[in-house]
């Protein structure tokens, strides 16, 4: 297609594809390595799953330090405490406040936001893209830049530019369940509590209901022992619950929010492709109801939710894993659980394989176990580098790795430091005039651990 005529509405030395996590740290870490740097997204804010998709807390990555493998993530950390937007951690925070925070950080080290805006195809030339072909409410356009970097989660830019890509459960076909979150706020957290102590007498069952701290957790699956498993049966019973809302039902505290609690439900299993606009319809419209339901049902049965309200409904489906883009080095399920390490390793993690709604069936006991002393696998930098461009990156949860590698390193911490890893490289190769392929993965994380990165080991 010829969109020679095209207006180019803006241009950058590295362009930021999505405004997510992965996103919003490339573009920082880029622009504080002097580049000139455009974030394009789609919705009105930065974080995408973290903050529109109301995804909390940063997840573990089970190393006993406990490494963010990311400098940005001690910028936003202490900006995020100072206005009690998270906890000492800086795992536990406000989605809301997090938006201000991203914002703030970008645009005071000179990063361009242009929000509102849709990518809609790529032009290419030699094995380099050249520009996006965007749309707003200008029109279409044009945005130019030298180097590219894929955050958009589902690697559009990558496909459309004419990378490979891998999607789904290699078994099945079938991608991870996904969700829509939640929140209720005006809860009676003392109420509740006091309940959670009562059903565990009543029912003989302590599994995932906790009142301590002022912090409640409460979760229910469709098989295990629950605490609230019986309610739920009964509700189902009554007509007032549907079996889908019992497979699995998770909610927790916010930081910040005295009476509020978020939940990481309705989970949808069947129509799970989070590139079909179709599906993603869908589970906006069912998920509101679903929402809504489950509402109901704690008014209902559960103390302490009598005045209580939904606040907040995710803006964006919460996609677990769509696609996975082919780099120059895919990340594998062997890696990833004989914990292989690699000299230019942006990250580390031990955080579990996590696929929901599925049986595992993969072999553990085939992979050698390792015992080097240091329990984590690491990822590559070359999982960045998309096969067949010279100036196209790709990060966040679709980076290379197969399926059930992807399970584990597509939490917040692998996200964000990938994307801090993109954005210095981007620069690095813009200064050397030279492929992505060529750069040093272990000169960027040198980068990293100057600025302040901290890692288990390097």
């Amino acid at each position: 297609m010829d969109y020679s005529s095209l207006p180019v509405f803006a241009s950058a030395d590295v362009v930021v594809c999505g405004g997510g996590a992965a996103g919003a740290f490339a573009a920082i870490a880029a622009a504080k390595e002097g580049a000139d740097v455009l974030v394009v997204e789609q919705f009105g804010s930065l974080g995408g799953t973290a903050t529109n998709g109301l995804t909390m807390p940063v997840m573990h990555t089970h190393i006993a330090s406990n490494p963010q493998c990311s400098y940005v993530s001690k910028i936003v950390r202490d900006k995020l405490f100072a206005i009690g937007g998270c906890d000492d951690s800086g795992a536990n925070f406000d989605p809301f406040l997090l938006k201000v925070v991203l914002e703030e950080i970008c645009v005071d080290s000179g990063v361009k936001l242009l929000f509102h805006t849709f990518i809609g195809d790529v032009i290419t030339e030699n094995g380099r893209v050249t520009a996006l072909v965007v749309a707003n409410k200008k029109g279409l356009g044009l945005v130019k830049g030298r180097v590219f970097i894929d955050g958009t989660g589902d690697g559009d830019v990558c496909v459309r530019a004419g990378a490979g890509f891998t999607k789904g459960n290699p078994e099945t076909g079938k991608n991870q369940p996904i969700s829509l979150r939640y929140i209720i706020s005006n809860v009676n957290f003392e109420e509740f509590g006091a309940f959670i102590n009562e059903e565990k007498k009543r029912t003989g069952v302590d599994g995932a209901a906790s009142y301590y701290d002022g912090k409640i957790y409460v979760a229910v699956c469709a098989t295990g022992s629950w605490t609230f498993s019986d309610l739920f049966d009964k509700a189902i019973a009554a007509g007032d619950l549907d079996p889908d809302d019992k497979a699995y039902w998770q909610g927790f505290t916010v930081t910040g929010r005295a009476d509020t609690i978020a939940f990481n439900s309705p989970e949808f299993f069947d129509e799970t492709d989070g590139t079909d606009p179709d599906v993603l319809t869908k589970t906006q419209v069912m998920g509101k109801k679903r929402a809504l339901r489950q509402l109901m049902f704690c008014k209902k049965y559960l103390k302490g939710f009598e005045k209580a309200y939904i606040s907040d409904i995710s803006a964006m489906v919460g996609i677990r894993e769509s696609r996975n883009i082919t780099t120059e080095y895919v990340l594998t399920a062997e890696d990833l659980l004989c914990r292989r390490k690699f000299a230019d390793m942006f990250c580390q993690s031990n955080y579990p394989v996590d696929i929901h709604g599925k049986q595992l069936s993969f072999n553990e006991k085939k992979y050698k176990d390792v015992d080097d002393g240091k329990p984590w696998y690491e990822i590559s930098f070359r999982a960045l580098v998309v096969k067949g461009f010279d100036n196209l990156l790709v990060t966040g949860r679709c980076l290379g790795a197969e399926f059930l590698a992807q399970s584990s390193l597509r939490v917040q911490q692998s996200a964000r430091s990938s994307g801090e890893a993109a954005g210095i490289a981007a620069v690095m190769a813009l200064k050397k005039n030279v492929p992505l392929r060529e750069i040093d993965g272990a000169k960027v994380r040198e980068v990293m651990v100057e600025k302040g990165a901290d890692y288990a080991v390097v």
